[in-house]
């Protein structure tokens, strides 16, 4: 976190801005964003108890984003402040302010470019790297990205390595994310309707604070697109194998696949159906030496699996079980400005979880979870104000249950609106 005391240049580095792109072939654009997010959690991301009272709260993100651009580079600047209503007294200082964007990108050419510093990391579906937008605090990382980009061809290089201090040895890191990462991520349009793309991440992570040795984790796949245009049916899928070292230093073989079929019905209704596998460790296997449970590393948590976030983190949410999610939705456009979306999850284990029977041996439990229904609606008020309301609620089963804690019975849901604003400030060209 930082002062805004200690920022105090901020608003000459603006006017520095302004004045330049005044007198070069330039670019700058001051905008913000202002969302505030009602919540009301009664079995959010975990079953709720006989004797529990249900959450109301309030969020709110505040941005403020400086970007410039020339021919021969562009910057951004990010500041964001998250909060919860009432999280910090009204007549305390407390610094509340932190960079969520800070990066430049040299231009070489109309070919290649090299972006350096703190950027939001988003590829594909985002399964693996994700702005995790639906979190206020939301996602980025300190890398080094090469890009290269021709004749619908695209190729990303990036890497990272982290450190929380000027060390003069090298040391255990406790931050953020990763110790280490690296990825390369191609992308090639066949044509106007064919799309296909693959990633390759190897991160590295470190166990304790006893040592330093670093456990590789690579994963890796393709993404494919093939949009049927005569007959309006547009079907997605992608498929990730993950080998290396997990965190502990156990050894990884485990994968994830989706599939979806997209048809549209009509210019304002079409309709979803679709899989998502993350294998899974088998809970009867006493003598299990490799971890079989997938980890979605950097990836969007809300977006899949239902909204009520029961699975944000698949391989620790089941216990290692991992996770099929069949599931249907649509999208209805009532007009240009409102569109409603439902959503139905239908949640099995992929693998088996054990609890102990009366028996003192494991036994597995049931792999049904249950099935949540999501409805959202999203309004455009304005070009810049949107603003969205959902209602979801769990049918839960005794499995659910075993695995989440809680009571099955006291019939979770949840409820929220978030409004947000992006209004542009300042546009000098």
């Amino acid at each position: 976190m930082i002062s805004w005391r200690r920022n105090y240049k901020i608003g000459f580095l603006i006017i520095g801005f302004l004045f330049y792109s005044k007198f070069s072939n330039s670019q700058f654009v001051l905008s913000g964003e202002f969302r505030p997010r009602f919540e009301f959690r009664d079995g959010y991301k975990q079953l709720m108890n006989e004797d529990e009272n249900p959450a109301l709260i309030t969020t709110q993100r505040s941005r403020l984003n400086f970007g410039y651009k020339n021919q021969k580079f562009s910057t951004k600047l990010s500041l964001q402040d998250v909060r919860i209503w009432g999280e910090t007294s009204a007549k305390e200082d407390v610094p509340g302010v932190h960079v969520i964007e800070a990066w430049a990108e040299l231009l070489f050419n109309r070919y290649l470019t090299l972006k350096l510093g703190r950027q939001v990391l988003k590829y594909d579906d985002q399964r693996l790297l994700a702005a995790t937008n639906w979190n206020n605090v939301s996602s980025s990382h300190d890398v080094a990205l090469l890009k290269f980009s021709q004749n619908n061809l695209h190729a990303h290089l990036g890497l990272a390595y982290n450190n929380d201090k000027e060390n003069l040895v090298e040391s255990y890191y406790p931050v953020n994310y990763y110790k280490t990462l690296s990825y390369l991520w191609l992308s090639k349009d066949i044509n106007e309707n064919f799309k296909i793309s693959f990633i390759d991440i190897v991160d590295g992570n470190q166990k304790d604070t006893s040592d330093n040795v670093i456990y590789f984790r690579n994963t890796l796949g393709p993404n494919i697109m093939y949009n049927f245009t005569d007959i309006r049916l547009k079907i997605k899928g992608n498929f990730y194998i993950q080998k290396g070292k997990d965190k502990t230093g156990t050894s990884l073989n485990a994968y994830f696949y989706s599939a979806n079929i997209e048809k549209y019905i009509s210019d304002k209704l079409n309709g979803t159906i679709g899989i998502d596998y993350y294998s899974g460790n088998n809970g009867l296997d006493t003598n299990r030496t490799v971890n079989r449970a997938f980890n979605k590393l950097y990836g969007s948590g809300h977006s899949f699996c239902g909204y009520m976030d029961y699975f944000t983190s698949v391989d620790v949410n089941t216990k290692g079980g991992g996770l099929m999610d069949i599931y249907l939705s649509a999208k209805y456009s009532i007009s240009e400005k409102l569109i409603f979306q439902p959503y139905l999850h239908f949640f099995n284990l992929a693998n088996n979880v054990a609890v102990i029977n009366q028996d003192g041996k494991p036994e597995a439990i049931d792999k049904y979870l249950g099935a949540e229904i999501d409805f959202k609606i999203k309004y455009i008020y304005s070009d810049v104000t949107q603003i969205d309301f959902g209602y979801s609620f769990m049918m839960a089963t005794k499995s659910m249950e075993t695995i989440k804690g809680g009571n099955m019975n006291e019939f979770p849901q949840f409820a929220w609106i978030m409004i947000t604003l992006k209004p542009e400030f300042i546009r000098k060209e």
